[in-house]
């Protein structure tokens, strides 16, 4: 990408009004998507209100009846009727989410801006922000899943808006270069068009749309260029893999988005890149699945892009090749259409445009010297389970009519948050450590690893770091595939003089460098390992581990 592009200017991070603050607090509440907030929210009638709610604890008998109240209508706005077993259900929830609520650093509101921004590196914006992609909405309409409650984001917030229906572009970590020239040609001709690319940052074909996307603004400057948006599945303080970092930089200073629905701090988790994928779809007018594995995350994506009523399109592929097994799956199940071009997305994607870009007060953006591909980066990491449910919290007994809501006011009564103090918190026996702050406030960052447990395989992959350790050697990738799929023994140790046929071996995993450049993406994301130099070390309690026996 030249150093004489024109480089889009950003919009100023926008303004946290009251209901987007009371969102941020509710969704620190929470730790995904909560369809029980969501229809408590839309009960109240804002969020202001379904906070003021739900953190009165003083009233006892009255405000618990006031909120059965107020979940019931949310629940009958949602086109549902509560049984016991719902109203248990948001019992429960209620309770988490007060404990939650005495967790928080301070009952400031200012504080509570600067711990929510990270002291101003991140923007949040909710329904009421002009950024707001509207589109968003659409995901109430499925009754056991909720939209965010608010965005968090890094760059350009008016990407988002930039483009009326944007094109996302998903498929499997561990593509081939087939793949990858599928996401990134389609990526760059509708970034030509002046479309939003939208997809999740990871590895493989993410990767390669987000790339594609900036090749045209390489192309064509800022005026004619569309943006592209990449959507994490964790807090943006967690923000992975590490090995696509120039890969975010980019999309930062030419005009794009890194947004979230999580708080700061939340972690990666598994289950939340299934939620994430929700978003990429609900964002897009068109979903493109550039190549997939049969249990590709992608296919997540393209079930819920189905269900929200946007088009899919898939790139049929070699038969034999298993990475593009999803893709042929979608093609015959007939759950996508047959993508017969990467150069003509005219088909595919509505009349281009110039990307409606906000300038208000803008400052300049320097770019960096240092250029960076798709192509340069690591190889793909995992892929995900195609589940796509949740349990709906048991409330669903009977669809009933949606009341027209429409008229709804969003901003409420002024806040006031009636929160515990810092020293009320520091008295519930988490307090701010477990915010991720220390008691003067200054941000730190928790450890993944002390809340996430690795799978089987993964423990495997652990395994191998440590036997390369206790042979003295470093542990690289080549290292690591080695002692994978190295014998190891299972039995006792025994002497040369001891009769060799008596040792028992442990037969060899088939490893292959796709599998594993999987699970060391994942693992990473998770916290679980680190990189550094070229070798993989262990991190636990927020250090990088020496790997010792």
């Amino acid at each position: 990408m030249s150093d004489s592009t024109a480089i889009p200017s950003t919009t100023p991070p926008p303004s946290i009004d009251e209901d987007t603050l009371a969102r941020a607090i509710l969704t620190f509440c929470i730790d995904s998507a909560d369809a029980l907030l969501f229809a408590t929210i839309k009960g109240a009638g804002d969020a202001i209100t379904a906070l003021s709610l739900i953190a009165d604890e003083k009233d006892g008998t009255r405000n618990r009846n006031r909120l059965d109240e107020v979940f019931a209508t949310g629940t009958a706005k949602w086109g549902r009727k509560v049984n016991a077993r719902g109203m248990g259900s948001f019992h429960h929830g209620l309770e988490r989410w007060r404990e939650r609520l005495h967790q928080l650093p301070s009952s400031d509101k200012t504080a509570l801006k600067d711990f929510f921004t990270v002291n101003g590196s991140q923007w949040i914006i909710g329904p009421t922000s002009p950024y707001w992609p509207a589109q968003l909405d659409d995901l109430s309409i499925r009754k056991d899943w909720a939209s965010p409650l608010c965005l968090w984001g890094i760059g350009n917030p008016a990407a988002l808006v930039s483009c009326p229906q944007p094109l996302a572009v998903v498929g499997s970590r561990g593509a081939d270069d087939y793949g990858r020239y599928v996401a990134r040609t389609v990526a760059k001709k509708a970034a030509e068009q002046g479309h939003l690319v939208v997809s999740g940052g990871a590895f493989g074909i993410d990767a390669a749309a987000h790339w594609g996307a900036l090749d045209a603004m390489s192309g064509l400057g800022e005026n004619e260029s569309g943006r592209t948006v990449a959507v994490f599945a964790g807090g943006l303080n967690h923000i992975g893999p590490e090995r696509n970092t120039p890969l975010f930089d980019r999309i930062k200073t030419y005009g794009g988005a890194l947004i979230s629905e999580l708080c700061p701090n939340t972690i990666p988790e598994a289950r939340r890149f299934l939620l994430r994928n929700r978003i990429i779809a609900a964002l897009a007018s068109t979903v493109v699945v550039a190549q997939a594995r049969s249990r590709s995350g992608a296919l997540n994506t393209a079930n819920w892009a189905a269900e929200l009523g946007r088009e899919v399109y898939a790139a049929p592929g070699n038969i034999n090749v298993p990475g593009n097994t999803g893709c042929n799956w979608l093609i015959r199940d007939h759950r996508a259409i047959i993508l017969t071009s990467v150069n003509s997305v005219n088909e595919i994607c509505h009349q281009g445009h110039a990307p409606k870009v906000l300038h208000i007060d803008e400052p300049t953006i320097t770019p960096t010297n240092n250029e960076t591909d798709e192509n340069q980066a690591a190889k793909p990491i995992s892929r995900l389970s195609t589940s796509t449910r949740k349990e709906n919290h048991g409330f669903i007994d009977q669809p009933q009519r949606q009341p027209d809501d429409s008229n709804t006011n969003r901003t409420g009564a002024a806040l006031q948050v009636p929160l515990p103090s810092s020293t009320e918190t520091s008295r519930s026996g988490q307090g701010n450590a477990a915010m991720g702050q220390s008691s003067s406030g200054q941000h730190i960052s928790q450890s993944p690893a002390s809340k996430t447990k690795p799978t089987v395989v993964q423990q495997e992959v652990l395994t191998a770091i440590r036997r390369c350790r206790r042979q003295g050697n470093a542990a690289t990738h080549e290292a690591i595939l080695t002692m994978l799929n190295t014998p190891r023994p299972t039995g006792k140790r025994q002497s040369s003089m001891q009769n060799p046929a008596n040792t028992t071996t442990q037969e060899a995993t088939s490893w292959s460098i796709s599998k594993l450049e999987s699970e060391l993406g994942e693992m990473e994301l998770r916290g679980l390992i680190a990189l550094k130099s070229g070798t993989v070390q262990i991190v636990i309690n927020n250090r990088r581990k020496a790997d010792n026996p």
